[in-house]
């Protein structure tokens, strides 16, 4: 090969390998701000990454679940960015002190037989 031709082949794949498209966002992930709450405090709940797509729904649904409850606390709608913001108050006759996982769902369907599926993201959180 020549040395010319050598140069081209290596800046083109470098031209092509620039205008790709940007690589996806990382899988969906939830937060918790601050992770240790007081039953009268409020806290923030924070997730990214959520699918924007077609076959999901525009909605989460979170939960705080322990080993013997599970509270349903929040709907939300996804925005644009596959990001979605809330507070809330741990004050509930469901939840009471101690660890807890927040768990938040987006029902979802296959773009190849329709099943659904649900894409997940948890966290631990402590109620004093």
């Amino acid at each position: 090969m020549r040395p010319s031709t050598a140069l081209t082949a290596v800046v083109t794949a470098g031209l092509v390998a620039a205008a790709a498209p940007p690589i996806a966002e990382a899988a969906q992930r939830i937060t918790a701000t601050p992770q240790t709450v007081k039953r009268t405090d409020i806290q923030t709940v924070r997730g990214r990454g959520w699918p924007v797509i077609e076959f999901c729904s525009r909605t989460v649904r979170v939960s705080v679940r322990s080993a013997q409850n599970s509270a349903p606390i929040a709907q939300r709608h996804i925005r644009d960015t596959g990001r979605f913001t809330f507070r809330w108050i741990p004050k509930n006759k469901n939840i009471g002190k101690g660890s807890w996982r927040l768990v938040a769902r987006m029902r979802c369907e296959s773009g190849k037989d329709g099943s659904i599926f649900f894409v997940r993201a948890s966290t631990r959180i402590t109620i004093n």
